[in-house]
């Protein structure tokens, strides 16, 4: 394991923490909402908040916002999912970068750039668990696979 030194953390820190402060994130899901038999993608806004721990080494993104709308019914099984607004504040980690990759980043001739690349990466590569009502009001998790994801 290389431990990076303070200056890289701080350096980090200091030139990109500000910008990573609640960052939008667009994204759809692959799955999509029946409305009058017309298929529609299923949208949601993440915002995510990037933090430095100097202690352990490691900068850590998470994403503490989902807002999004299903605009129809999804069918999972035999349940139905129902149209409903989603608005739920988390602390869910979708991205972790520590000593050789932030090595990586600072060194690097366009860092945000690669950060970007990496998050959006990660969040496509998650299936997010969401608690969604059905069509008798039970609510049940929803596995969410995320098609593509963009920043706002």
């Amino acid at each position: 394991m290389v431990v990076l030194s303070e200056n890289s953390l701080l350096d980090f820190k200091t030139r990109f923490e500000k910008s990573l402060e609640n960052l939008p994130i667009s994204v759809i899901s692959r799955s999509t909402a029946l409305v009058n038999d017309i298929e529609y993608p299923v949208k949601f806004d993440f915002i995510t908040e990037t933090k430095v721990d100097h202690k352990k080494q490691v900068i850590t993104t998470h994403i503490i916002e989902i807002n999004g709308t299903i605009p129809g019914t999804i069918k999972i099984g035999s349940l139905q999912i129902i149209p409903q607004h989603i608005q739920i504040t988390c602390e869910y980690e979708i991205l972790s970068i520590t000593n050789n990759e932030l090595k990586t980043l600072v060194q690097e001739e366009k860092p945000m750039q690669l950060y970007s690349d990496w998050l959006l990466e990660a969040i496509e590569n998650e299936i997010l668990i969401l608690e969604v009502k059905v069509e008798n009001n039970q609510m049940v998790d929803w596995p969410v696979g995320i098609k593509n994801a963009y920043f706002l």
